[in-house]
């Protein structure tokens, strides 16, 4: 039987093009949500033999809402905003993993906008809309030990931990 594919399997891995030499992309942390749509402008023309429909291309773009935090990813996101700055994103779904490579969709391109509401009552959260450059592209990422265990802690024993150890 298949398997269904839960959002918190997939994250968002970000880096200043600029940086693509000398950076790793760097994952943005309390996530929320994000939503990728790929929408074709269509249209249509009444003939005297009955409608035609053409498209007027493909536009990608990814709706984004995570906690705000102090960190150096969530700032770079706001600078890019106000300094109109190219960004590489890539979407990583974390239950595709095969022979240590992760099924990923990457693509270049700006944010839109930047909104960083401030409610009294819960946590600081922010919106922004990436708008991809051409198409999204398909491929496989690697993820290291450490980047792994970033996004999830896995399973510690009750004993004390030892150095060089897992506690087992």
């Amino acid at each position: 039987m298949e398997q269904a594919i839960f959002g918190k399997e997939k994250i968002l891995k970000f880096r200043r093009l600029a940086d693509a030499s000398t950076n790793k992309a760097a994952k943005l942390a309390l996530q929320i949500e994000h939503t990728i749509t790929y929408d074709t402008n269509s249209d249509s023309q009444m003939t005297k033999d009955g409608p035609i429909n053409y498209d007027g291309g493909l536009t990608t773009s990814i709706e984004i809402s995570a906690i705000s935090t102090r960190d150096e990813v969530n700032e770079m996101l706001r600078q890019s905003v106000l300094k109109r700055e190219v960004l590489e994103v890539w979407e990583i779904d974390l239950g595709s993993e095969k022979d240590g490579k992760y099924a990923a969709k990457y693509g270049q391109g700006r944010l839109s906008e930047w909104e960083d509401p401030a409610n009294v009552e819960e946590a600081a959260q922010f919106t922004t809309t990436f708008n991809v450059n051409g198409e999204l592209q398909d491929g496989e990422v690697s993820l290291t030990p450490d980047e792994i265990a970033t996004i999830q802690y896995a399973f510690a024993d009750t004993e004390p931990k030892t150095s060089g150890g897992s506690g087992e």
